[in-house]
């Protein structure tokens, strides 16, 4: 085998390497998530609620909330998840055409919220309030999120909470009731140009260009992506450990 040869194999196995790297780097899932230590702040919020709560839930089965979701039954799918967390009160949906400066869901109730369980609970109506390029431009996930973060503040309220006013809390308080699957996959990274990026560094390479697509974040919530995971897996740890 001639210099070159060796030279060229070389440059071949490098080439391929680099464009093993560059489709893992596109097409892998991100969020296979290990267990690890969960920050104490999360731990706390998690055991106090829980223990308020009186319980920890399973996941909710998303079957029919799919199915509502591609019919774009929003209402019926805001309703459903306001059985699944026995809240016996009135709920409306108000689709809402704001700018992207506001939030993307809002709650309407009544302060002071009647306690969990009155004859004046069940009398009250709430209204969740969801801006329309939300709930027809996101992922389905978020949609069930952001309905069962709003649902939360009332459970929240309506037990007399001393978190109720916490953000990061309603939002745990959500996947404590059965929605961490949808809390924990609101973060996005969408992929621009990723077959044209693959396209020129093959073409590029051998001049020492190589193309990295461009990548767009976005989010929902109020707890971090590192939270978001710390809460999962801590849920899915009581889970086992109650098994």
């Amino acid at each position: 085998m001639t210099i070159d040869n060796v030279r060229f194999a070389i440059f071949i196995g490098i080439l391929c390497c680099l464009l093993f790297l560059l489709l893992a780097a596109l097409f892998l899932p991100k969020h296979h998530w290990e267990y690890d230590a969960t920050p104490r702040h999360i731990k706390k919020y998690i055991e106090q609620l829980a223990s308020s709560l009186g319980r920890v839930c399973a996941p909710v089965n998303d079957g029919i909330l799919r199915e509502l979701y591609v019919r774009n039954d929003f209402a019926s799918m805001l309703g459903w998840i306001k059985n699944s967390l026995h809240l016996d009160l009135k709920v409306g949906l108000r689709i809402v055409d704001a700018g992207g400066q506001t939030a993307p869901m809002w709650i309407e109730l009544p302060r002071p919220m009647p306690m969990y369980g009155t004859s004046e609970f069940k009398r009250t109506r709430v209204i969740v309030n969801a801006r329309r390029d939300i709930i027809y431009g996101k992922p389905f996930e978020w949609v069930v999120a952001g309905f069962a973060h709003e649902l939360s503040h009332v459970v929240l309220f309506s037990i007399g909470h001393p978190f109720q006013h916490d953000e990061k809390a309603v939002d745990l308080t959500a996947m404590i009731l059965g929605y961490r699957e949808f809390i924990s996959n609101t973060d996005r990274t969408e992929i621009h140009g990723g077959a044209a990026a693959i396209g020129l560094s093959l073409i590029l390479l051998p001049l020492g260009f190589l193309f990295i697509p461009g990548r767009t974040k976005s989010s929902l919530g109020y707890l971090t992506k590192a939270e978001k995971r710390h809460a999962y897996n801590y849920l899915r740890k009581i889970d086992q450990q109650s098994t």
